[in-house]
């Protein structure tokens, strides 16, 4: 049983030229053989793009779609899974953008995102990204970084789904063994999550955070809570991009307590 909660806060530069948030998370859960599937993506669309926000939506929403629906009905476990399957679902989400762009006659480009996505299983789990941002997972008590975030060829940039050579820049990877906890972050971030002198996660950040998780406080509290947390003049000083964090465990409960408490950075 996973117990998960995400957000996501408007930067400060978006509210300042009043652009509205570009990432956009969601999560859906399926059966197979009698065990429950997580599935979670991130998208972080580009501040450039003129339909950023669609696109990250998009993206998603077409991942999950598809790959859900695949898992649910040809019951797909871990002696299926494999890059070629990573990848169509992939694929998928990029052909709802292109499709998107030739009905608004736009430029593919104008829906560029970035994307991370995770599968997990009971016994194993799987992962894709393109870009920067990063997906975390716990690993006998310590915090690892599945990919290291991707930049671009100039500095302060990244790669996008929408890039005509998307294919070269796609990360795949697939852990057999069980995952407790799960963390999904985009580049607004980064700063806060990674050490980029040790080139590690920094376990300070995530360790509170799913303690929090743990306690199981009222959801729409916690969720509050992070989100009060995303807009804090401590993160917004480190920060002025747009910031979403997912986090799903499925550790047994901790004690309840009646209020969510702020995560720590």
């Amino acid at each position: 049983m996973w117990n998960l909660v995400y957000a996501s806060a408007q930067g400060t530069s978006h509210l300042q030229t009043g652009q509205p948030c570009q990432d956009y998370c969601a999560t859906v859960t399926t059966d197979t053989d009698q065990r429950t599937v997580l599935l979670a993506a991130c998208a972080d669309g580009a501040g450039s793009a003129e339909m950023a926000e669609a696109g990250a939506r998009l993206a998603v929403d077409t991942y999950l779609a598809t790959a859900s629906g695949a898992i649910g009905r040809e019951r797909l476990g871990p002696g299926a899974i494999d890059q070629q399957i990573l990848r169509g679902w992939i694929d998928a989400a990029r052909q709802r953008l292109l499709l998107e762009s030739e009905s608004r006659k736009l430029p593919l480009r104008q829906f560029a995102c970035t994307f991370l996505a995770a599968i997990v299983w009971p016994e194993f789990a799987a992962f894709s990204q393109i870009g920067d941002g990063v997906i975390v997972v716990e690993d006998q008590g310590d915090y690892h970084h599945v990919f290291w975030p991707e930049s671009g060829e100039y500095a302060n940039t990244t790669r996008f789904l929408t890039d005509l050579d998307f294919g070269k820049y796609v990360h795949f990877d697939v852990l057999y063994r069980p995952i407790q906890d799960v963390a999904i972050v985009t580049d607004g971030l980064q700063m806060l999550a990674l050490s980029k002198a040790t080139g590690k996660v920094h376990d300070p950040f995530f360790k509170p955070m799913f303690e929090n998780l743990r306690r199981a406080p009222n959801r729409d509290i916690l969720r509050d809570s992070l989100s009060a947390f995303l807009n804090s003049s401590r993160v917004n000083e480190r920060t002025d991009d747009d910031k979403t964090i997912l986090l799903a465990t499925r550790r047994p409960l901790t004690n309840h307590v009646p209020n969510g408490d702020t995560p720590a950075d």
